[in-house]
């Protein structure tokens, strides 16, 4: 990327010369080995801020141009991603896959062809929101132009909304919600009118699923309890009011094409009272929720009012798809019928609501629920055969029990009250659209049979769909025997069979977080293969298998880095849906979309269109491939084994632990309402990869400039079978994208930046530092932070976590020269861009060390010592630290004297409270700034990265 320097102002910081000073140090590594180029740029930044030659506002300048572009790049790299080029194009592709299959095809297998959705979409909650709605927009608005400026001026500070709560993230969620709706229309409207060139009138009659689309956030409870049944119900209703307006003013708009003929407006008053009716219900209902204790109102009094059994309150589309029909039928014009069958079709895709939702607990939820509610000892291992036994004739003795609002408010267990929601919502809501019941950390058939148990017993096992997550190493391997085992169960074959469908989830992040996310991948991989052979053989005809596929957009969460219908490809091979096609077994792939970083994706109508169209593609049939990955199944296994057992090695590192725990997500804003460690979890220590959350993890990785999890044990994997594998993955379509991505993270991760985040920590550094004497006003703090630290492991153990992944860097460069991809051992202009902004977020860090040395002793407390408190700036918990010594030490406004009141006279009046004001300024509004660009600079690496996380 070239940059722009003509417009430099005298004393700004350049960033050209300091790229160039990056890559002149970089040729002097081989003569000194010692030399970290990062260290080397951050510190002469660090020394000339400390002594005044430059200042912090240079600095932050400086950072902001670096994150600009960073920015930039960011947006084409996602247009590529999206493989957007203009509305024209994406249209037309979409037609013309339809009209190759109308071709191909008489009118009854194209109509089977599109009677279910092969692909859907589902929008989740993850915290990746590091991006405000605001930039969220503009990186959109750059990826579809046609062309930007490389070195355009953002005019937005790098950093998420303050105060993101659930609310927020079901808000944002919604409005990508509403630009798929956009584009889903938009495509149905084209295919229906491919359709009826082809086959006339008669295509009118097509009830087309392109894709499904569901939404979680309002409704996961996994590791959290904070979300009250209350708000995931008003949520629900409130999504149910805004697809009734959204049908209403989408019919409305149609006015000039329906015309003027009198079965059309008599139809069209039909329509439109039915919908003012139940919008006015909804609105009732929603009334009611919110007026929940003010004025005395009782939730009975709102329950009453949204059970009222003489209300306008439409729980099924079907009146509202009769009445379409019978328009489309009487409409004279065809623009006229393919507005309306389109219109038709997003009511039958969504149902009552925006989208189809999900509901989520975890197993540990489901079975501690079941042990309560039956409370007898043969409840406390459920995996035994007998506690199975029992289990599935209580699903095939079950009584069906009803609900109402006054059951939700009182059941404790939080699995039970989702069922008892999801039966509510049944009743109330929607009765026909179906509900996902997630369940995650699934290890045992007992947990999904108890799920069973609990849909037949509050009356919903024939809408909503049990859905067992494998993600973790063990639940990867065991996964198909304990679909296996519940297949060999009546009651279970029976509810499948009756749902037509057998749902699983997977996860790519906690998989990718134990086992390192190539190994990850495979082992899913064979996860779909082994499904498709397990049903195949149940015997089961007519029962779609429906694989949801849990991945984020960055590399470190499963998202292959290339065009998405590779992406999708990566999490769901061709391989693996060739496996169920071959048997004649119909499959369905979900993929997530997963907080911020998945909605930008759906930002605008256009791009929307884009991805759904690309995900719609992807769903075709497909052919049986001559890919040696899957013949040499001896060396693909080996090297899958290889990998995962590297990165288990790689996990237990002490050198692992202390990278994650050096800052922890100190160095990051909050991105998201759910907490960084479950809820419920014991204390741990701080850096615990087995605590802490995939996505934190992976972020933190990113900002220490290596996502060990992608990158590490390429050589290790490979072994001594080099020459045999280098040509394997020359001549594989699988293998290689999985290389790609391994290429691609190393060409942005470096182990200088690994060793570079550690240089604070060592006491040797700032001992050099007062060693010297040229910083004369620093000595004091530089001598105590060396003293300090001089039994903290951490740059150690950080240290030795850089060799050991080095090491692993020859052999990886080595063999990726050998396969002929780049690995990024000579950065671009991008990559040192990337290791500039570490630079001066390290001179930053050093900063603040040098400022929180400098803190006044106190006295000790029975909360806090000075000492935790040094060690708690050291750690970057600088709001904690700023907070206590603001309480601490007050800044107070001198009061003037009025010395003319008081007959008496003084010489003698206080002057210390000038030296808090001091501290304010020199000590305590430097850091924080310093702290707010660090974290703002965590933005502008992720950038880089493409996603966070």
């Amino acid at each position: 990327m070239q940059v722009d320097s003509k417009h430099a102002v005298p004393g700004e910081l350049d960033e050209i010369q300091l790229r160039d000073k990056l890559r002149a140090f970089r040729t002097h590594i081989p003569d000194t080995p010692g030399l970290n180029p990062i260290v080397s740029v951050a510190f002469d930044l660090s020394r000339r801020l400390e002594a005044g030659e430059i200042t912090f506002e240079a600095l932050r300048a400086l950072a902001t141009r670096l994150m600009d572009r960073a920015f930039v790049h960011r947006a084409r790299d996602l247009r590529e991603r999206v493989g957007y080029i203009d509305p024209a194009q994406t249209h037309k592709e979409f037609a013309d896959f339809v009209e190759g299959l109308a071709k191909s095809m008489d009118f009854e297998a194209f109509a089977a062809r599109w009677s279910r959705a092969r692909n859907g979409i589902v929008f989740t909650a993850h915290p990746t929101f590091g991006l405000s709605e605001a930039l969220s927009h503009r990186i959109v608005e750059m990826a579809v132009a046609d062309k930007v400026d490389p070195n355009a001026v953002i005019g937005l500070p790098h950093r998420p909304d303050p105060n993101i709560d659930l609310a927020y993230e079901h808000s944002r969620a919604q409005k990508s919600i509403s630009n798929f709706r956009d584009a889903y229309t938009e495509l149905l409207q084209n295919f229906f009118s491919v359709a009826a060139s082809r086959y006339g009138d008669k295509a009118f009659k097509l009830r087309p699923q392109l894709a499904t689309v569901a939404s979680w956030v309002g409704y996961d409870l996994d590791g959290r309890n904070d979300i009250k049944w209350t708000f995931s119900l008003l949520v629900r209703i409130k999504e149910k009011q805004a697809s009734l307006n959204d049908i209403r003013e989408r019919f409305l708009a149609l006015k000039d094409l329906r015309g003027e003929d009198a079965e059309i407006q008599r139809l069209t008053r039909q329509l439109t009272g039915k919908l003012d009716l139940a919008i006015a219900a909804v609105d009732e209902h929603i009334d009611a929720l919110e007026r929940i204790g003010s004025d005395g109102f009782t939730l009975a009094e709102a329950a009453n009012v949204i059970t009222r059994a003489e209300g306008y309150n439409l729980v099924t589309t079907k009146p509202l798809i009769d009445l379409l029909d019978t328009m489309i039928e009487a409409a004279a014009d065809r623009e006229a019928k393919i507005a309306l069958a389109a219109l038709s079709g997003l009511l039958q895709a969504t149902g009552l609501g925006t989208s189809h939702i999900h509901l989520r607990v975890n197993a540990v939820q489901i079975n501690n629920a079941f042990r309560a509610f039956v409370h007898e000892p043969w409840t406390r291992d459920l995996t035994e055969r007998q506690a199975l036994a029992r289990i599935v004739e209580m699903i095939r003795t079950a009584k069906p029990e009803t609900v109402n609002f006054e059951t939700l408010d009182l059941e404790s267990a939080t699995a039970i009250r989702q069922f008892a929601l999801a039966a509510q919502i049944s009743k109330h809501v929607d009765r026909d659209t179906p509900i996902r019941y997630l369940i995650a950390e699934s290890e045992s058939p007992a947990t999904v049979l108890i799920a069973l148990f609990f849909a037949k017993l509050f009356g919903i096992s024939e809408i909503i769909d049990i859905s067992p997550l494998f993600e973790t190493p063990a639940a990867l391997e065991t996964g198909q025997r304990l679909i296996e085992r519940l297949l060999a169960e009546e009651a279970y074959r029976d509810y499948v069979s009756v749902r037509g469908r057998l749902c699983i989830q997977t996860g790519y992040s906690d998989a990718g977080r134990f086992i390192g996310q190539i190994a990850a991948d495979l082992a899913l991989e064979r996860l779909h293969h082994g499904l498709a052979e397990v049903v195949h053989k149940a015997k089961i005809p007519g029962v779609e298998t429906l694989i949801f596929s849990t991945h984020g957009e960055s590399m470190g969460r499963g998202a292959h880095p290339g065009p998405m219908r590779r992406r999708l490809r990566y999490v769901f091979s061709g391989e693996a849906r060739w496996r169920f096609f071959r048997h004649g077994l119909p499959v369905k792939h979900e993929t997530s979309f997963q907080g911020g970083d998945g909605y930008l994706f759906f930002d605008k109508k256009d791009f929307a269109a884009r991805a759904l169209t690309t995900i719609v593609l992807s769903g075709k049939d497909p052919g049986e491939g001559e890919d040696p990955f899957y013949t040499d199944v001896n060396l693909s296994l080996d090297f899958q084994l290889r990998l995962r057992d590297y990165q288990q090695r790689l996990f237990a590192h002490p050198g692992y632990r202390a990278l994650l725990g050096a800052f922890g997500t100190n160095l990051l804003f909050k991105t998201g309402s759910r907490p960084v460690k479950r809820q419920g979890d014991p204390a741990s220590g701080r850096g615990d990869p087995a605590r802490m959350r995939a996505i934190p993890n992976n972020a933190i990785l990113q900002q220490f400039g290596y996502v060990a999890n992608v990158v590490a044990g390429l050589g290790a994997a490979v072994g001594s079978e080099r020459e045999r594998f280098v040509d394997l993955a020359k001549r594989s379509p699988r293998l290689r994208p999985l290389i790609e991505m391994i290429a691609r993270a190393k060409q942005l991760s470096s182990i200088n930046a690994v060793g570079a985040n550690a240089a604070p920590f060592d006491p040797g550094f700032w001992a050099l530092r007062a060693s010297w004497g040229r910083e004369p006003d620093h000595v004091a703090a530089f001598k105590r932070l060396a003293a300090n630290l001089l039994e903290d492991e951490r740059a150690g153990a950080i240290n030795g976590l850089a060799h050991y992944l080095r090491l692993d860097a020859i052999e990886l460069h080595s063999i990726l020269e050998d396969i002929g991809l780049e690995g990024g051992k000579i950065p671009d202009d991008h990559r040192l861009e990337l290791d500039l902004l570490q630079a001066v977020r390290l001179a930053l860090i050093m900063r603040i060390f040098i400022l929180a040395a400098q803190l006044p002793r106190f006295t000790q407390t029975n909360e806090v010592s000075h000492d935790q408190i040094f060690r708690q700036a050291l750690a970057l918990e600088i709001p904690e630290v700023i907070g206590f010594m603001r309480q601490a030490f007050p800044r107070r406004v001198q009061a003037e004297r009025s010395s003319a009141a008081f007959d008496e006279t003084a010489t003698y009046f206080p002057q210390s409270i000038e030296d808090y004001g001091r501290i304010e300024t020199e000590i305590l509004e430097p850091m924080e700034q310093a702290y707010e660009l660090v974290r703002e600079i965590g933005t502008g690496i992720t950038h880089h990265w493409g996603a966070f996380g």
